[in-house]
């Protein structure tokens, strides 16, 4: 939907190649990244689920590989600043609303079930 989006109206066109060398479409995809991570930890951390959690840590570290080795290529351009300010943001809101939940609570709930 989103590359969709940035065909419609941003006029990139529908092809791989474009979709590749196109900054803005990189920077969409980095935000839609981030923004899915947020949610998927914020939800683990609300329900003290740790593997969940871990999948949008991954995907998290996989946003910060992306960002050095594909936004960084488009230096001083509009969207490489919105790339990094967008993925910073996010990543503190992350931090403030989506702590890793302990061990202990989940230990808890599979002796719960277990007995």
């Amino acid at each position: 939907m989103l590359i969709r989006g940035f065909h419609h109206y941003g006029g990139v066109p529908f092809h791989v190649a474009a979709w590749v060398n196109s900054l803005a479409v990189q920077t969409g995809i980095t935000l839609l990244w981030t923004a899915t991570a947020l949610v998927l930890m914020w939800l683990s951390a609300k329900r003290a689920a740790r593997l969940p959690w871990m999948v949008g840590a991954a995907l998290l570290a996989a946003v910060v590989v992306k960002l050095l080795l594909v936004d960084l290529s488009g230096s001083g351009t509009v969207t490489r600043i919105v790339s990094f300010i967008g993925v910073g943001v996010l990543m503190l809101v992350i931090g403030y609303v989506a702590p890793l939940p302990s061990k202990k609570k989940e230990q808890d709930e599979a002796q719960h079930v277990a007995g």
